[in-house]
């Protein structure tokens, strides 16, 4: 819950314009919330624009058209964000879900989306800890606080070549780094010998999920390294170190998400340091 109203708090949602509730009333005239959706645009001025819709329904009023009706005035309202910037850019609005929602699928389908990209999310306990190995000419190093805006510029030079990916915006960055789930005191960057960051491994802790799973997560939640630094094991090094410093906050499990297609080759890595697949998310899109 508090995730969800930061999203909708953080000055990236027009509560007015950008939010609707679906309210069911019974024969008493008694009302219900039975579901919610809304829309995040992305504003980019390379590559390609994204809005995505975001919602849920209450499970016991699904399979009664709350969702559909929820769409029907999501997906106008993302295409009329995409195409008010006025830039000559791709733009998609894109939704997602995890393979296992059947329901959530067909009705994308049916709304006309394509399913265009999958991924993983992954876990591992925090047991069995791989060696902290620190290339030559690295250090690891605690999450600078004052050198925000420099790992913002470092990630995003690092992510460019990842799909579906745009510049991040500062104002995006510092909600996210700022944010009620983040761990920066146990987050961590790469600088190389002339102390310039090379990579990061910013990290979360979703304390809520804890009763749910029966186990307490910490999450490698954005791990990026340089282009030209990739292929060293500087990620090995900041993900070594990571999963130490949740083992020491007593944590039980680290988890993560990945690209099924990452070019950097990302899933092979993390299943090397002891990760195995638990869930597969979907990406569906279509194009304004």
């Amino acid at each position: 819950m508090e995730e969800l109203k930061e999203d909708l708090d953080g000055g990236l949602v027009n509560l007015t314009s950008d939010t609707r509730v679906a309210i069911l009333v019974d024969d008493n005239g008694q009302q219900s919330l039975a579901g919610y959706a809304y829309t995040f645009h992305l504003p980019s001025e390379v590559r390609l624009e994204r809005c995505y819709i975001v919602g849920q329904v209450e499970p016991e009023y699904r399979r009664r058209g709350v969702g559909q009706a929820l769409m029907e005035w999501a997906v106008p309202r993302a295409s009329e964000q995409l195409r008010s910037s006025g830039r000559e850019l791709p733009r998609f609005v894109r939704v997602d879900h995890y393979d296992f929602q059947v329901g959530k699928q067909r009705l994308f389908e049916a709304l006309g989306f394509r399913p265009v990209r999958y991924f993983i999310e992954l876990l591992r306990p925090l047991s069995d800890l791989p060696e902290v190995v620190v290339p030559d000419g690295i250090k690891i190093v605690p999450w600078p606080t004052d050198r925000s805006e420099e790992i913002r510029q470092a990630k995003n030079v690092a992510f460019a070549d990842h799909w579906g990916s745009t510049p991040q915006a500062r104002k995006g960055w510092e909600l996210m780094i700022g944010g009620v789930t983040a761990r920066l005191d146990v987050s961590f960057v790469a600088l190389d010998e002339d102390d310039r960051v090379v990579g990061h491994c910013f990290n979360s802790r979703f304390e809520h999920d804890d009763q749910l799973l029966g186990r307490k997560d910490g999450w490698l939640d954005n791990i990026g390294t340089l282009p030209e630094f990739r292929g060293r094991g500087v990620a090995s090094a900041l993900i070594s170190t990571s999963l130490a410093a949740f083992a020491q906050q007593g944590w039980t499990h680290a988890s993560l998400g990945v690209d099924g297609d990452s070019p950097t080759g990302a899933f092979h890595l993390y299943q090397r340091l002891g990760f195995e697949s638990m869930f597969r998310s979907v990406t569906h899109e279509i194009q304004v």
